[in-house]
């Protein structure tokens, strides 16, 4: 069994929710581009980004899903 230690993170579920205003914040800017064109792929990057890290560090798919 191989442990992971992740430095400057003492509670990465506590870290990544405090980013969770950030990400609610990227999807109303996407909400107000037009679907699939560039500005709203740009901002799908950075909500990948940000939901690709939180998996990493919390070992949850989808941290940032919205909730319908």
């Amino acid at each position: 069994m191989v442990q992971r230690a992740y430095v400057g993170l003492a509670d990465p579920l506590r870290e990544f929710e405090a980013l969770r205003p950030y990400a609610d914040q990227l999807r109303a800017l996407q909400r107000r581009c037009k679907p699939f064109g560039r500005d709203y792929n740009a901002i799908a990057i950075a909500l990948d980004g940000l939901e690709t890290a939180a998996y990493h560090f919390t070992r949850r798919p989808h941290f940032y899903a919205v909730d319908t």
